[in-house]
């Protein structure tokens, strides 16, 4: 078992690819500690992995929140974030709220819980972000997507200097089939992936899973750091 008596620390763990990763890595011999936005989601959380996570709710934008959640953990050997609040819209339709909630989710969480996180992560140890794939591929309604994966990508790189030799990667999902698609209609849900199929070089979307066992990876191999593994059926080329 790759995680062997390892402590795994998922922010965004509650649900979709965090909750995939969890899973894997209790499969893989770990103890793992998931945070989730809210109170339901962690506990809810908790149940469906039959008890054997320790399920916390963390607002991972709030620095306060974040210094106290490690305190309590202690010590560890990978963090990984996948928390995500996102808004796809254009430039000029954008709240202020609304890019404060993406700022919040995919670069202050990862700024507060990597400095806070990692003097207390052990020898061998990993730091993985979740980005995505507008960091590559913007289209229309995700400036402030692209800006803030791409942000948090070439801050993995240098966290992964300055912090050495603590290894700090990314893994960039594409389209993964998560509970984040429910806004859509099921019908138009299934089209869009459908179409997705045919277009991308890989034939098929994502699944929670496949976005594990990535992070699995750039987390076990030691020589692997300040990379950004793109996990995303090829859609950075399609």
């Amino acid at each position: 078992m790759r995680l062997k008596d390892q402590r795994v620390v998922i922010l965004g763990g509650t649900s979709g690819m965090g909750f995939a990763l969890a899973e894997l890595a209790l499969e893989e011999g770990a103890s793992v500690v998931v945070a989730g936005s809210s109170p339901d989601s962690a506990a809810k959380a908790g149940e469906r992995l039959g008890g054997r996570v320790e399920a916390i709710h963390l607002d991972i934008g709030k620095e306060a929140e974040v210094v106290a959640a490690f305190e309590r953990i202690g010590s560890l050997d990978h963090l990984v974030t996948t928390a995500a609040k996102l808004t796809y819209a254009p430039v000029g339709e954008l709240s202020v709220e609304a890019v404060e909630a993406m700022l919040g989710s995919k670069f202050w969480g990862p700024f507060f819980a990597s400095r806070t996180a990692a003097p207390r992560i052990r020898q061998g140890g990993s730091i993985t972000f979740f980005t995505g794939l507008a960091s590559d591929r913007p289209g229309p309604g995700t400036s402030v997507v692209s800006a803030v994966n791409a942000g948090l990508e070439g801050f993995a790189r240098a966290l992964a200097v300055e912090l050495a030799p603590l290894r700090v990667n990314c893994v960039n999902p594409g389209v993964v089939r998560t509970e984040g698609w429910g806004f859509m209609p099921e019908a138009d849900r299934e089209k869009f992936f459908d179409g997705l199929t045919k277009s991308l070089p890989a034939r098929r979307v994502g699944e929670p899973r496949d976005l594990a066992e990535a992070a699995l990876a750039v987390m076990t191999n030691r020589y692997v750091t300040g990379t950004v593994l793109h996990a995303n059926g090829g859609g950075h080329l399609a």
